[in-house]
Order: C-alpha cells, then structure tokens, then sequence
C-alpha cells in the first residue's frame, strides 16, 4: 500500500474491551491510528493512557450507521480495523466505506454470516484494489492454525473437521453476549457432504475436555465453522462453541481445538492454550494489521490464507499440544 493519508489506522469501537487492547498492540507496533468510537470521553481517555507510546493517536467520533461520517473518517486512513459487533450488522457497512474511498479492511468479526459475507465480495476488494481481512481474532485465528498444522502433518485429504473455542469465563464481555445473541436466530449450522445444514440451535451438542473439565459444546454459526472449511477443504466440518448457559469452573486460560480425519481413517487432533484469550486476539489482529500495511495481495482473505499456521502461537505465545492420533 502507497497511499499517503493522515493515518495508518482507523480504529472503530476504539472504547470497547477489545478495541482498546488493539490500540495498544497497534501503537506498540509503531502505526499511527485514528482512534474512534460514537462518544469522545473515553477516547480521549484513552489517547491520554497511550501517551507513552512514541507514536501519533488522534481522535474523531464515528456512528458506523452513519455512511457519510465513516466514508469520511476512513478517507483519512490506510486501514479501517473495526471492532464494532455484532458484525453481522455493521460490518457490511464498514466494508462499504473502506471500497468507496479504497482503503483496506481488517476485523475481529466470529459470526459466520458476517465472516462469509466479507470473503464473498473479494472480487470487489480486487476492483478497488484494497485488501480485506476477517475473522483476525483469537478463535479463528487458533483454529486456522491449529487446522493448517494438522492438514500438513496428515499429508493427504481431510474429509471431517471438527474446532471448537473455550473463552476463559472472565472474557465473557457484555460485547461477546450480544454476539451470542446475534448468532443464535440462525441455529447450528454444520457442513455436510458440501451442503450447509440448519437445525435448532443445541441440536448436536457433544462434550469435551479442556484442562480436566467436560464440557458441553454446542454447534454455532461462528466463522470458525466457514474459516476451518476453508483452510481444510473439508466436505463435513462442525464448529463447536462452549454452552453459554452453562457456567464451570475454568483455570483461566481460553483454548482452541481442533480434529481432522482423512479418508484412509487417521485423525489429528490438537488444542492451543493462551494465558488471556482477548489479549491474545488483540495481539493477532493487531499484528494482521500491520502486515496488511507492509503490502499483501488485493482481495478478501483470512489471516491463514495470507499467513499460514505459524503467526498465530508466534504473535500469542501460545502452547500448542497435540492431542491423539489414532484410526477412526
């Protein structure tokens, strides 16, 4: 990317939980960014706490249902970094913007609508000559690592995927429950044989084990289900979300797994461990967004696609264990 503009970065819902652990990982990275969000106290809150950063941080107020005021504020930017959920309902918008005034596009979306929606307009990224990134947070990212590595290992063609995410309990921000919410109206969704299949939301719960403690895993429309589909190229792939109804006690660490079955009958199967699951999503994107700067190819992508397995447990310092290999 070339393009001369006030900013590297435009960072939307800047105030949020996550949106001020991306500032910091940005600033920290040596990106100058545009902080923004609909009321300016907290921003300026904020740029008051990166002062320490030798880096510039401005300030504007945005309403992303506004399309006048984000086209404007993304004209002053390189990049737009959004961490304004649910993204199924304003992220469409966002990537609007960033086509209209050809910026690139990075989110941290995890619903599998707004995920698919992004990837599905690619050649429109390519027309605009911008790059657009989704699903640059800790479960995707976990995953498509997670999933790469063990395709690799396998060496020939996966026929079944199954990834799940476990949040530690004190990430379940008030931003994670309204996404929840959001994805719930869909119901579970899963791949078989290549069609997508619909049923009530709990159909198909299954249990795992993280760190010694079962749990209650529930099929979700995350991007995770559309993310491990395509980095596998696998035909049936389920995507697993711990219960939210269900409350245990965890060791405070957020996991990503993942299993991968070839037609000959041999299964993979490994998790990634990170101290905090937030943290670990803000240091990925973050990262994610400052590559996008350095200049990669035109066109809408996952973190994996661009990348490969090995950013995520090197950008998050996770620990990455496999599980079991064993015939089906």
């Amino acid at each position: 990317m070339t393009i001369s503009r006030a900013h590297d970065v435009l960072l939307l819902g800047a105030a949020g939980s996550s949106g001020r652990l991306l500032a910091r990982e940005m600033v920290g990275r040596g990106l100058t960014i545009q902080l923004a969000g609909r009321r300016l106290e907290p921003l300026t809150q904020l740029t008051e706490e990166l002062a320490g950063f030798e880096t510039a941080v401005d300030t504007v107020v945005v309403d992303v249902t506004d399309s006048a005021e984000l086209r404007a504020a993304a004209a002053e930017a390189r990049l737009v970094v959004t961490a304004v959920g649910p993204f199924v309902r304003y992220g469409a918008a966002v990537l609007d913007a960033c086509l209209a005034v050809g910026a690139c596009y990075v989110d941290i979306a995890n619903e599998f609508t707004a995920v698919r929606d992004v990837l599905g307009r690619s050649a429109q990224a390519e027309a605009c000559a911008i790059t657009a990134v989704t699903a640059a947070g800790f479960g995707s990212g976990g995953i498509e690592s997670l999933v790469l590595g063990l395709v690799e290992e396998l060496k020939e063609a996966a026929v079944s995927v199954q990834v799940a995410t476990v949040p530690a309990n004190s990430h379940a921000s008030p931003g994670v429950r309204e996404t929840i919410a959001a994805m719930m109206p869909i119901g579970a969704l899963t791949y078989v044989d290549g069609e997508l299949v619909r049923a009530p939301f709990g159909t198909g719960a299954t249990m795992l084990s993280f760190a010694g403690t079962r749990r209650t895993m529930l099929p979700v429309p995350t991007g995770d289900l559309e993310v491990a589909r395509l980095i596998s190229g696998a035909a049936n792939v389920t995507a697993y979300s711990a219960d939210p109804t269900q409350r245990v006690d965890d060791d405070g660490f957020s996991y990503a797994y993942a299993e991968v079955i070839t037609a000959s009958g041999r299964r993979l199967v490994a998790e990634a461990r990170v101290d905090d699951g937030v943290g670990a999503g803000a240091a990925f994107a973050a990262e994610v967004a400052r590559r996008v700067l350095v200049g990669v190819p035109v066109g809408a992508w996952t973190p994996g696609q661009l990348f490969g397995k090995d950013l995520f447990p090197t950008v998050t310092d996770a620990t990455v264990t496999p599980l079991s290999e064993e015939p089906v």
